[in-house]
């Protein structure tokens, strides 16, 4: 009798792996939910999964307002099945980015391109129990066109003299500059219109720059700089980041792909 119940153990615990690593497979990919927060806004949520990590962000419009990015492990507690999320690290973007000392535990289902999960129910939380029904991304035809970086608005600048501005970016193959010269700004706050062009860019693609601040402005675009920042973001048709590359640094680029 003994034997029969671990062979009876044995397929079943056989069975849930198996139906696991189905779930695994199907969950990869790109999902995303509308939600309306407690604040009345309105919110997108896109939840990527690529093996066992996963990308999550908030978007407020076409505002980045929260990345995460961590691993993803399926499991069984009992009669449900549970999506733990580990090792976060989120931030106002995925160039600021900070440990989380905490894990999620979401109760699922998966119905093929829908993928329901019940969240804050682990434990005691700030926010409230809830229910997202994600819908599988479909994968967007690819636009090609060029990329415009429109402006940079500065928030703060750990510059406290006149200030020169040097950026440049790479989308591809391709790499532009813009620097404007005996162009000094003299305050904290100010909006750097650009209109920056790099031809051949792809929605989905990475671009990635590079943000110097001098004083001096022959050491400007050097490597004598005072201060430097790089960063990335993916192009799509219209969309803005936030970076601060310091306490006393803050800046948005806004970008747009023109046929």
């Amino acid at each position: 009798m003994k034997r029969l119940l671990f062979l009876f153990l044995g397929f079943q615990l056989l069975a849930v792996a198996s139906l696991l690593a189905d779930d695994a497979a199907s969950v990869a990919g790109k999902w995303s939910v509308k939600r309306t927060s407690e604040q009345g806004q309105s919110t997108t949520q896109n939840l990527e999964i690529k093996g066992n990590k996963f990308t999550f962000e908030i978007l407020a419009g076409q505002d980045l307002f929260l990345h995460a990015e961590g691993e993803l492990k399926l499991e069984t507690l009992g009669p449900f099945k549970v999506a733990r999320f580990s090792k976060i690290r989120a931030g106002q973007s995925a160039n600021d980015l900070q440990d989380v000392d905490d894990e999620r535990m979401n109760i699922y289902t998966l119905d093929g391109d829908t993928w329901t999960m019940a969240s804050n129910f682990d434990k005691d939380r700030q926010q409230k129990p809830n229910l997202d029904v994600y819908k599988r991304m479909k994968a967007a035809a690819t636009k090609t066109g060029t990329l415009v970086i429109d402006e940079v608005e500065m928030a703060d600048t750990p510059q406290t003299a006149t200030w020169f501005f040097c950026f440049e970016a790479k989308a591809g193959a391709e790499t532009r500059r813009y620097y404007v010269k005996d162009k000094g700004y003299d305050k904290n706050s100010v909006t750097i219109p650009m209109a920056l062009e790099l031809p051949g860019a792809n929605s989905g693609q990475k671009c990635s720059f590079k943000m110097q601040l001098d004083d001096v402005e022959e050491d400007t675009c050097t490597d004598e700089v005072d201060n430097r920042s790089t960063g990335e973001f993916t192009v799509s048709d219209r969309g803005s980041q936030t970076f601060k590359p310091e306490s006393n640094w803050r800046y948005t680029i806004r970008w747009h792909l023109k046929n």
